[in-house]
């Protein structure tokens, strides 16, 4: 298992200041002004007790999404949420697009999951082939699609989605969805479909687009006949009063949207164009506010030396043997330290070239 940036500092003795953590997608403006005065304003009323139900953002949500409120569930973060419907349902088997989430790995990993890759055919971009998948979730209990994909960026469009979910819909198969990178790009969501659905679940996150990780909230939609088992098996979530607050003002603030994409638009074309002439890189764009950077050198030894600049990266391989590494799109400072570092480590690694 890959060390977080906690293990790192601890191992390392240094301050998380010198650290540039790049296994995290979060948005790198950081939580919006409007959320920062509601957690402010909302620390006021710290003394109660929160709503445990949670109703004002609940209502908001069922609004925005067009569902009733009880076609929602609130829980300490997506990948707590996973766990949780991971533990309420067992599965044997789980399908999940290749490469695997390093999240992923670990749910699975505590409660004894298999999990069954399904590769990508061709660039890390494509869309899935809905007839092979469908040919390979004979046996799996569970299928679980992050869209778009939190490694390759890889976004199924709506369209061939909802083709998906048709085809799925009359099998015991549950389907879950992770969109936790959704709101980075401009493709629409089932999630209307999922409240009339039979098995489908659709897990959103407030952590990465909003920037609200610290604060741990998240939820899934779906039909009541599977949220209530997984109510049953946790009892009753109270989202604090501060989370509840930030993430209802977050999801007002339009300028905020505005200023997240023309942030990254702009940050990412700058990455870019500082990556691209590194001899031996190819550089790839995705939907999502992170590039694909492929080079060869075996992931394992790309990660040593760039912890050895205090660099922490997720980097999987392809079919082919070549090394991708995920690269987010941060401050501009950060933008290019990355950018020198990579450019450093492989000029050292190819003296020659």
């Amino acid at each position: 298992m890959d060390m977080d940036i906690y293990d790192y500092i601890e191992k390392e003795k240094i301050s998380y200041r010198r650290v540039l953590d790049l296994t995290v997608l979060a948005n790198p403006l950081g939580p919006s002004n409007k959320a920062k005065t509601a957690m402010r304003a909302s620390l006021k009323t710290i003394s109660r007790f929160p709503d445990p139900e949670t109703r004002i953002l609940r209502r908001y949500l069922a609004r925005k999404h067009q569902m009733g409120p009880e076609n929602i569930l609130f829980g300490p973060g997506s990948t707590q949420l996973l766990d949780i419907i991971l533990t309420t349902f067992r599965p044997q088997r789980v399908l999940i697009p290749a490469p695997l989430p390093a999240r992923y790995a670990s749910v699975l990993q505590r409660i004894k999951t298999e999990a069954v890759p399904f590769p990508a055919s061709g660039e890390p971009l494509c869309s899935l082939d809905a007839d092979r998948l469908m040919t390979s979730l004979g046996g799996n209990e569970m299928l679980l699609i992050p869209n778009p994909h939190l490694m390759t960026g890889a976004l199924i469009p709506l369209p061939d989605l909802l083709a998906l979910i048709d085809r799925i819909e009359g099998s015991t198969t549950v389907f879950v969805l992770d969109e936790g990178l959704i709101e980075f790009t401009e493709s629409a969501s089932p999630l209307q479909r999922a409240a009339r659905s039979r098995n489908l679940l659709i897990l959103r996150s407030f952590s990465l687009y909003h920037g609200l990780a610290g604060l741990r909230l998240g939820y899934v939609v779906g039909p009541e006949s599977l949220l209530a088992p997984l109510a049953g098996l946790t009892g009753p979530i109270q989202v604090n009063t501060v989370a509840a607050a930030a993430a209802i003002s977050s999801l007002r603030d339009k300028g905020f949207r505005r200023r997240t994409n023309e942030f990254i638009r702009a940050e990412k074309a700058y990455l870019m164009d500082r990556l691209r002439p590194i001899a031996g890189l190819e550089v790839i764009d995705t939907a999502c506010p992170f590039v694909l950077v492929r080079l060869q050198m075996s992931a394992r030894d790309l990660k040593k030396r760039l912890e050895e600049r205090h660099i922490l990266v997720e980097a999987f391989e392809d079919e082919k043997g070549l090394t991708l590494v995920r690269a987010p799109v941060r401050r501009h400072r950060e933008n290019a330290r990355f950018a020198k570092a990579l450019a450093r480590m492989i000029l050292q690694a190819n003296p020659q070239a």
